[in-house]
């Protein structure tokens, strides 16, 4: 199914409410909402396989980050050029979403789940490693070096990602039920 832009705008409207709700270090960080960003990406990538909205939700989420930054100094931690990083991070899981749909993989919770978990924990290696390697922060860091910081951020990161992850299993689950219903009414 390809989106017309009126669904493409409805998603993306949708995706950067969620983004503004739930993106770290900024001004409505008083809701306590983990990042959602992961999944959102994911969530673009089945919807829609358009790089377009892909560079238009990115360059939402460093609008948040840098704007924050310049509101707050102390939120700009993570500003460094380690945080391009995030580019390779979040087309992790904007492809697993293409490769979700793709597959129809939707349809069998293990497997998803599974595949939700790998995908989830790849974009930790790389945003973790690219954040040590190139932020400027922690000296010269070996690739070894690099690889075994920070997974004590790990539990951190998985959790509210793969909570997200089975939310968007279960929209995806009453979408296509409410489309079945939908289909038996008008037959």
């Amino acid at each position: 199914m390809t989106l017309n832009i009126n669904q493409k705008i409805i998603l993306l409207f949708t995706l950067s409410f969620f983004m503004f709700l739930t993106r770290g270090s900024h001004f409505l960080t008083e809701f306590n909402l983990p990042d959602m960003s992961l999944i959102l990406f994911l969530s673009l990538g089945f919807f829609s396989s358009s790089v377009l909205l892909f560079t238009l939700l990115f360059a939402l989420g460093s609008f948040i980050d840098f704007g924050s930054a310049s509101l707050d100094i102390t939120k700009a931690f993570c500003l460094t050029d380690g945080y391009w990083g995030l580019i390779p991070t979040y087309a992790i899981l904007f492809y697993t979403g293409q490769f979700l749909k793709g597959k129809n993989l939707t349809n069998n919770f293990t497997l998803y789940s599974s595949l939700l978990i790998v995908s989830i924990t790849f974009a930790f290696i790389v945003s973790t490693n690219t954040y040590y390697l190139f932020s400027g922060r922690f000296g010269n860091p070996s690739l070894y070096d690099s690889v075994m910081h920070g997974w004590n951020y790990f539990p951190g990161y998985l959790l509210p990602n793969v909570f997200y992850g089975l939310i968007f299993f279960v929209f995806l689950k009453v979408k296509t039920s409410s489309q079945f219903m939908n289909r038996i009414k008008s037959s």
